[in-house]
């Protein structure tokens, strides 16, 4: 996501962490203390020289070659002469290791779960509200009966 704010917003001089992190909570829901976690991770990216920061602004590395958009994988099948790439889409991390990737995949999933689970109550309320919507014209109808029968002058009886 660092990467993608970088590349995408390109500033001459770079970017400074809070116009990186404004990128990055526009695009995802981050977590309270985001701002501590993104600061702490670009001082590694530039003790790894993925990045560079000068006076407060960061910039990718001219001899970093980051791609953001899609990894390859390459997989071997069981005959070791058939090789062939994969291509893996990006889930808006980019961690250092597998351990680091499998953590975010699984916030990612569960993110994914939560979301699943809260589209199925805003369903199962719309149905609810649609059935009292029924409800409720259905009432409508049996009052404005009873009016134009009393407007008559007929005299309704109710057991």
């Amino acid at each position: 996501m660092i990467f993608d704010a970088l590349s995408t917003l390109n500033g001459p001089n770079g970017l400074e962490s809070a116009a990186i992190a404004n990128f990055i909570e526009q695009r995802q829901k981050v977590p309270p203390n985001f701002r501590r976690q993104l600061s702490s991770r670009l001082r590694k990216l530039v003790q790894q020289d993925k990045l560079e920061k000068v006076h407060n602004y960061y910039k990718i590395k001219t001899d970093t070659q980051v791609e953001t958009k899609a990894s390859t994988i390459t997989t071997i099948h069981k005959d070791p002469q058939t090789v062939r790439p994969l291509v893996v889409q990006s889930i808006g991390c980019l961690g250092d290791t597998v351990k680091e990737a499998a953590v975010c995949a699984a916030y990612k999933i569960a993110e994914s779960e939560n979301n699943s689970f809260v589209a199925a109550e805003s369903v199962r309320e719309a149905e609810r509200v649609s059935a009292m919507a029924d409800e409720m014209e259905s009432l409508l109808q049996f009052a404005m009966y009873c009016y134009d029968q009393n407007a008559c002058g007929k005299i309704l009886l109710f057991a």
